[in-house]
This record gives C-alpha cells, sequence and structure tokens, in this order.
C-alpha cells in the first residue's frame, strides 16, 4: 500500500462515525494495523467498548479513543473532534469515515416527521457537521482523505426507503461539492456506494428478509477492506473518485 500522507507517517489519526459494529466496526479494526491512532464513536456505549477492546487485542500498542457520540449533535460532534486533537494533536488529523447511519423501512406517506428527521439528521446532517469540525486541520495541514460511505440507494429510488434514499443522493452531492472546494488543499473526498451488507441495520430494516438472503448480501469485512483499500491507495484512488461494490 502507499503511504496516505507523505508530510507525516509517524503520526496518524483515522475517526470513524458509526463504528460500534458491522462496516465502522470493520474498517476501525482494519485502520488500527495501519495508523497510530483510532478514534471510534457511536450512538451506543456498550458496543463502543467492545470495538476498543477489540482494537487493543489486535495492537495493542495503538491509540484508542472511544465515545458515545450522536453525530447529528453538533455539541458532541464538536467535543469528539476536540477530544482527537487534544489527545492527538491538531497535526495528526488524516483520515475520515462517514459511515453513520440509519434507515426505516416505510411508505413516504407513512413516515413520520420524526423519522424522517432522524434520517436526514443522521445520514446527512452527522456527515455535514463532522467534516465541518475537521475540515480545517486538514486544510492547514493540506492533507487528508474524507470517505463517505453511501449505498446503491444513493445511486436509484427505492420503494419504502423514500427517506433513505433522499438522504443518500444528498450524501453523493455533497461529496462531489467539497471534492472541488478541496481539491488545491491535497484533501481527497471520496464516496463507496455499497450494495447490500449483512449488518444489523438490515436486520433491523426487514428481518425477515435478511435471514433469508444474508448469504448474498456483501459482508461487513469486504466492504471495511475496500474502504480502507481506498484510504491507503493514494495513487489509485484520487479526489472525487467514488466506487460502486454490490456483490458478494
Amino acid at each position: 500500500m502507499n503511504t496516505l500522507n507523505p508530510k507525516n507517517t509517524q503520526n496518524r489519526t483515522a475517526l470513524i462515525t458509526g463504528s460500534g459494529r458491522g462496516i465502522g466496526k470493520e474498517t476501525a479494526i482494519m485502520l488500527a494495523r495501519q495508523v497510530e491512532n483510532i478514534v471510534v464513536c457511536s450512538r451506543t456505549k456498550n458496543e463502543i467498548n467492545e470495538v476498543v477492546k477489540d482494537i487493543e487485542e489486535i495492537n495493542d500498542q495503538v491509540n484508542i479513543i472511544g465515545t458515545k457520540c450522536d453525530v447529528s449533535i453538533s455539541s458532541q460532534v464538536n467535543s469528539l473532534v476536540r477530544s482527537a486533537v487534544d489527545r492527538f494533536g491538531s497535526e495528526s488529523i488524516d483520515i475520515l469515515v462517514n459511515n453513520a447511519g440509519v434507515a426505516f423501512d416505510k411508505k413516504l406517506v407513512d413516515t413520520s416527521e420524526d423519522k424522517w428527521d432522524q434520517t436526514i439528521d443522521t445520514n446527512l446532517k452527522g456527515a455535514f457537521l463532522i467534516t465541518k469540525a475537521i475540515l480545517p486541520y486538514m486544510i492547514k495541514r493540506e492533507s487528508g482523505t474524507i470517505l463517505n460511505v453511501n449505498s446503491g440507494a444513493g445511486k436509484a429510488g427505492f420503494s419504502f426507503l423514500s427517506s433513505y434514499c433522499a438522504s443518500k443522493f444528498a450524501l453523493a452531492g455533497l461529496a462531489e461539492s467539497l471534492a472541488l472546494e478541496v481539491d488545491m488543499y491535497n484533501i481527497r473526498v471520496m464516496t463507496i456506494f455499497l450494495g447490500q451488507v449483512a449488518t444489523k441495520m438490515w436486520q433491523y430494516y426487514d428481518y425477515n428478509y435478511y435471514e433469508k438472503n444474508k448469504n448474498k448480501m456483501l459482508s461487513p469485512k469486504k466492504a471495511a477492506a475496500k474502504i480502507v483499500e481506498m484510504i491507503l491507495d493514494v495513487k489509485k484512488y484520487k479526489n472525487g473518485d467514488s466506487v460502486e461494490m454490490y456483490n458478494p
């Protein structure tokens, strides 16, 4: 693999949202073998504690922050980023993986305002808030990678997923726009569009469908491996790039 940041290869920090389970957890575990500092966050503290434990068992030399954080709340996001900067230094902020997401199985006519807001706030606003909080450090250093975990639902509409599709289409637009804004600073903004992944989110979304089709879905580890490859291989994956990965 190519080194992510030629300016500073000795003290790199990666922050992964929604890393209490599934794709985010596997991404954090894999990145813990590549970088010095890992920041994991989720709305569920018990899950984060387990991820921290798993990472420490794999690499007891890596430095870890594990924090409960709702990415849709700016005060919690800003506190998380401050904690990372205070502990690891502003010059270390290299990688942001926007992975946190929710989905609800509802027709538009049956979608409550609360569920709509929760979907947009987590999937879109959350990425906006944490990217905005981290971006000044990357701009100052003129280096960094932001990778947004998107979905096939960010490419095409699906019934019973109107709020989710709206959030993912918007996330794709956000990434494309931001890539243009930061190109002069040697920052890469990239997107991975994933198909169905065998995660708890799918179990909660439609348990019967999940049980019937889980063996046909992407594994979280395979999705995470592609994410890490995109982050680390700076020669192959450039600012503004996107990858589609739908089949197991």
